[in-house]
């Protein structure tokens, strides 16, 4: 491995922001099989984005982003207007959202590249097949797409997770949303074809 890889670029909140955003992808990949801790020396930390080079890169940019978000209490408004609703299903469901963040945004998408690889690898996808399936939930979670592999391949692969499961809502996903049961279906789903490619049945 490269001395890229440089764990010391990140300070300890940086840490912690990627363990918490490991503990929510390993929930919804958790259909899938169990992605265990994250470890850390693993991820290829860099001071500079690099959007292309795999194991895909984390850079300080997009983890400091994505604190800043967590932090900024940039919470979404779920039900526009929910909390004054007659309907206490809808009062109730716009308070239990109101805390959860839009995940919209480049440097989550890039942070969640990098972890999807590696949650990949660990649920036996080689190299190139974790490069489309993190491309793909990046994808998804966030509406920005990485460019670590083919992404004909990794259209396939999220077309595979709306047919389990759905297109993302307009406004995309929450994490209550992907840690349904349907969600980490869609998520199983999409890594059983991702684990064809290089098959007949993914060409």
């Amino acid at each position: 491995m490269p001395p890229a890889m440089s764990v010391e670029l990140l300070d300890e909140a940086m840490k912690a922001q990627l363990a918490l955003e490991w503990g929510r992808l390993r929930k919804a990949l958790s259909q899938a099989g169990d992605t265990g801790d994250l470890n850390l020396e693993e991820v290829r930390v860099v001071a500079d984005r690099d959007r292309r080079g795999l194991p895909p890169a984390v850079s300080v940019a997009a983890v400091q982003g994505a604190l800043k978000l967590e932090k900024s209490g940039l919470r979404v408004q779920a039900f526009r207007g929910g909390e004054e609703t007659k309907d206490p299903t809808m009062r109730v469901a716009a308070k239990a959202q109101a805390h959860e963040i839009r995940i919209q945004d480049v440097d989550h998408s890039e942070v969640y590249a990098a972890l999807a690889y590696h949650a990949g690898k660990r649920l036996g996808l080689n190299e190139s097949q974790a490069a489309v399936f993190g491309d793909a939930v990046a994808y998804l979670l966030t509406g920005w797409m990485q460019a670590h592999a083919d992404s004909n391949r990794a259209d396939r692969v999220i077309y595979e997770f709306k047919k389990a499961a759905g297109a993302p809502p307009e406004g995309g996903f929450l994490w209550s949303d992907l840690h349904s049961l349907t969600c980490r279906q869609g998520f199983k789903a999409m890594l059983e074809l991702t684990r064809q490619m290089g098959t007949a049945a993914f060409r």
